[in-house]
C-alpha cells in the first residue's frame, strides 16, 4: 500500500468531500499519487437549470445525447476542480470521469490501476434502505481486492 496510489471516488456529497480530505492526508503521508474518480451513472440529475439555455426553453431540454454527455462531463470536471480549489492538495493527483455503474467503475479502476487503497465516503441510511438497495460503499467493501477505508 505504501508505494501504490490511493483511489478516492467523489460524488460531490458532504460524505464524499470528507473522504477526500482523508485521502489527501493519506496520500501526503505516504507520498503517493491520488486518483480522484467521478462516475456519471444516471440521467442528468436533479437540477435542470445547469443545462445550457434552460431559461430560453422554459425548462424543456432540447439537446442531443452527445451534447448531454459532453455537458455532464464538463459539469463534473468543473465541480471537481472547484472542490480541489477549496482543499489545496499538494501531492500529485489525477482526475478521472467515467460513465456507468458507480461501484462497477470504481472497482474496475482500482483493479486496472493496481491501487493500494480505496477511500470512500458512506451515506447514512436506514436498515430498510440497506436491505432494499445496498450502497455503493458496501459493494466496494465486499468486492474490492485492496483495502477500503470508509469515512462517515
Amino acid at each position: 500500500m505504501r508505494t501504490r496510489q490511493i483511489l478516492c471516488p467523489v460524488d460531490f456529497s458532504e460524505e464524499s468531500e470528507h473522504a477526500l480530505e482523508y485521502a489527501i492526508e493519506l496520500a501526503a503521508l505516504y507520498k503517493v499519487k491520488l486518483r480522484l474518480l467521478h462516475v456519471i451513472s444516471k440521467a442528468y440529475g436533479e437540477d435542470i437549470t445547469t443545462l445550457p439555455h434552460h431559461e430560453e426553453n422554459f425548462g424543456i431540454v432540447a439537446v442531443t445525447p452527445v451534447q448531454l454527455q459532453q455537458h455532464m462531463q464538463a459539469y463534473a470536471s468543473e465541480k471537481i476542480h472547484a472542490l480541489l480549489q477549496q482543499l489545496h492538495p499538494e501531492q500529485q493527483l489525477e482526475v478521472l470521469i467515467r460513465r456507468g455503474s458507480a461501484a462497477g467503475q470504481i472497482l474496475e479502476e482500482a483493479e486496472s490501476a493496481n491501487v493500494g487503497m480505496i477511500v470512500v465516503g458512506c451515506h447514512q441510511r436506514t436498515a430498510l434502505a440497506h436491505w432494499l438497495l445496498p450502497s455503493v460503499a458496501e459493494e466496494i467493501i465486499n468486492k474490492a481486492k485492496c483495502p477500503v477505508m470508509v469515512v462517515k
